[in-house]
């Protein structure tokens, strides 16, 4: 299969709410709609991406997060893609189809194994989905092989909406929010909503607000993944978990989409207070081989958002040696805020990280702070801040190494070893074509020799994942600074705002 890789209105629709969540103090998300309507597609909206007091760069509250080592969320951290070893799930069900008339008629009649093809056509009720498959047997829900199959928007009901469903695949639809409240793909209810595949969804028109969200979770929630699917005009491209800490993402894979001209975030996973142990200890979040851009629609002010910010894990119990693993994405402009924050647990490598209009990455305090932060093997372009790690735990390491980065202010970090750094003039003469930061026609791959140093051993660098590959697969030799081993391989991706292929 290939795949293209690609504020304050409140939604408040309260249509046969079954249970509020409790808005914090600091932030203005919405609260949890969860019931029904009397077309059966449920509540719209379902938590947004809080228009003030959910923090940009400027969150400082105090705590702590967890140490990071081991655990996966099924998937090797690098190397040969793979799908995760759960998605191997389709035999033994029955071939159904429904058309715009009669699909409601045959959703809730689904069984483990069963695969409902949606023709081509404008679904206007909503996919409200109730129904589980079982290891080995998903259910599979999916749009026309030809395409066409069109999911309309509403004001009364998130677009999909899963109801404490598990092992379900959802892929190849078109989500046309039309400039209405409801989400794109909203977990919502009270029961947590797992082993999950979004794949191939096209997604447009969830931008009249900022706290309309394209994918979104409201339930505890692993094991999804969200694969290869385009966001293009979104409140909030992805918001993962509640603004309190509750509802946990957690094992997830992100990987393959492009979000691009979102107001707020591209995506967000919020912080969390606590998790299930429904999952070991220990378990990790993969975002990679992603595109999040923005652009001059982004919110200013009070309002701005970054386009990745990822909140820490629980600061004790289970959970706590969770961490996020960040690889081969490209993050790309941001007028109004910086393209990268985080905290807690985090392993990050081999991204590409280009700001024309200010700064990139600041790993610091939010909900709490950063505690064991490895950074390595990123190439920054920025017109402001490069890289900054502050406030981290003292009895953790945050450190950053054998990076990249130019601008006027590359790097503001106390433990930093074998990184280079220039200004933005210096980068035209590093990289094979960056004298413009604008796409298309930028190639960060090294000019020559440029970003060369003494190598890097391996063992200094974090355990669990394979750094010996660079962005491009291409296996190094550690002495090269930055995403890429060397020059370009014959097919080489390069920056777009259109993600790779799988």
């Amino acid at each position: 299969m290939k795949c293209e890789r690609f504020s304050a209105w409140l939604i408040a629709i309260c249509l046969s709410w079954v249970s509020c969540s409790s808005e914090s103090a600091s932030d203005t998300e919405n609260a949890d709609a969860s019931a029904g309507s009397a077309s059966g597609g449920g509540g719209a909206g379902g938590g947004g991406a809080g228009a003030s007091g959910d923090g940009g760069a400027g969150g400082t509250n105090g705590g702590s997060s967890g140490a990071a080592n081991g655990g996966s969320a099924g998937g090797a951290s690098v190397g040969a893609w793979a799908p995760q070893a759960w998605e191997d799930c389709e035999a033994n069900g029955r071939a159904v189809s429904a058309g715009p008339q009669d699909y409601h008629d045959v959703l809730d009649g689904l069984m483990p194994g069963d695969v409902l093809t949606l023709a081509a056509g404008d679904y206007d009720r909503g996919l409200p989905i109730r129904v589980s498959g079982e290891p080995g047997r998903c259910i599979v829900i999916q749009g026309a092989a030809t395409g066409g199959t069109r999911v309309l928007g509403s004001d009364a009901f998130n677009l999909v909406a899963l109801y404490g469903a598990s092992y379900v695949k959802i892929r190849n639809l078109v989500l046309s929010g039309d400039g209405k409240a409801g989400f794109g793909v909203a977990s919502q209810g009270s029961d947590p909503v797992h082993h999950i595949l979004v794949e191939n969804l096209e997604l447009s028109g969830f931008d009249a607000d900022q706290q309309i969200v394209g994918i979104s979770t409201k339930t505890p929630a692993h094991h999804w993944v969200i694969r290869g699917n385009r966001i293009a005009g979104a409140g909030t491209g992805l918001y993962l978990g509640n603004s309190d800490g509750s509802l946990p993402f957690y094992a997830g894979v992100i990987e393959f989409n492009s979000v691009r001209q979102t107001t707020g975030y591209s995506m967000q996973i919020k912080h969390q207070s606590a998790r299930p142990n429904d999952v070991p200890d220990g378990a990790e979040t993969l975002i990679r081989y992603n595109v999040f851009s923005k652009d001059s629609q982004s919110s200013s002010g009070g309002s701005a958002r970054p386009n990745l910010l990822l909140g820490h894990q629980p600061t004790s119990g289970v959970g706590a040696n969770d961490r996020f693993v960040v690889y081969a994405n490209f993050l790309y402009d941001n007028p109004t805020e910086m393209l990268f924050q985080a905290e807690g647990n985090l392993v990050v490598f081999n991204n590409l990280f280009v700001n024309p209009s200010g700064g990139a990455v600041t790993i610091q305090p939010h909900n709490a702070t950063p505690r064991q932060v490895d950074f390595f093997f990123n190439t920054i372009l920025a017109s402001g801040m490069g890289l900054r790690i502050t406030g981290g735990d003292s009895a953790f390491t945050q450190e950053a190494t054998g990076n990249a980065s130019y601008g006027p202010q590359p790097y503001s970090v106390t433990s930093a070893r074998d990184n280079v750094e220039g200004t933005l003039a210096d980068a035209a003469q590093a990289f094979a074509a960056a004298s413009s930061l604008a796409l298309p026609g930028l190639d960060l791959h090294p000019r020559g020799n440029a970003l060369s140093g003494s190598a890097i051993s391996a063992s200094e660098l974090p355990t669990g994942v394979d750094a010996s590959v660079d962005f491009d697969g291409v296996t190094r030799d550690f002495t090269r600074r930055g995403a890429y081993a060397g020059p370009a391989p014959a097919g080489a991706w390069k920056p777009s705002l259109d993600a790779q292929s799988y």
